[in-house]
């Protein structure tokens, strides 16, 4: 945390510096930081908040050791509602970290409908989207989400945006199971018609090299398909 603080602190002086030598003047103060923990364990956090507490000998050099103290938040004390509040896209994060359970998205169809009409009103720039879907697939993953049902949901943010997958039947386990099930067998029967389509065509004396012309493939891919057929 203490290294968080030295990092902004030092960003803002640059960044007032761009022009003129501001923090060269006697009257210069630093804005304050207000240090912040967000944890989202399950057990009682222990660790000390005042960095002088975590210090050897600090009675004796209190006066030469930096003193701050963190604001700890806990997840676990606030819920769904709690979270809803605040309406923007933290919030969303703070959700789904929540779950511990992929049975539990669920619970996101339950959230008030000003939660939801907040979000879809909110227009979400590309890199915060962007943003989104990275700490989404992390959280997803952390309780064993499997990748085909992430990448469901990610793809209904990309495409139709965030309060959409919201909604109870887009959102719920079994919804996003059944559809991630569906795009497993559409590519598992594409598989078997092009792997059909190559071996008719092996049949009828067609090489490797006319067969990638033919389908728009490269070679490997052919060889890929139906290792067995081709030479090697």
């Amino acid at each position: 945390m203490l290294l968080y603080i030295a990092l902004i602190l030092d960003e803002y002086e640059k960044e007032i510096n761009k022009d003129a030598k501001i923090s060269h003047a006697k009257d210069f103060k630093y804005p304050p930081i207000l240090p912040i923990i967000f944890y989202d364990g399950e057990s009682e956090w222990t660790a000390e908040t005042n960095f002088l507490d975590r210090t050897e000998m600090s009675e004796i050099f209190k006066e030469y050791i930096p003193k701050f103290k963190y604001v700890l938040v806990s997840l676990k004390d606030y819920s769904f509602a709690d979270l809803a509040e605040f309406g923007d896209t933290l919030s969303l994060f703070m959700m789904i970290d929540k779950l511990k359970t992929a049975e539990a998205f669920s619970e996101l169809g339950n959230l008030p409908k000003g939660y939801i009409e907040r979000m879809e009103k909110m227009n979400v720039p590309p890199h915060l989207k962007e943003l989104l879907v990275k700490v989404i697939t992390v959280l997803l993953r952390k309780i064993d989400v499997p990748q085909d049902e992430i990448d469901v949901l990610v793809e209904r943010i990309d495409e139709r945006g965030i309060s959409e997958m919201l909604s109870i039947e887009n959102y719920s386990v079994q919804a996003t199971r059944r559809e991630a099930d569906q795009q497993r067998a559409e590519a598992v029967q594409q598989k078997t018609e092009a792997e059909r389509r190559l071996k008719a065509m092996f049949d009828k004396g067609s090489t490797v090299s006319e067969i990638a012309s033919m389908m728009n493939v490269t070679e490997e891919d052919v060889t890929a398909l139906l290792p067995e057929l081709v030479p090697a």
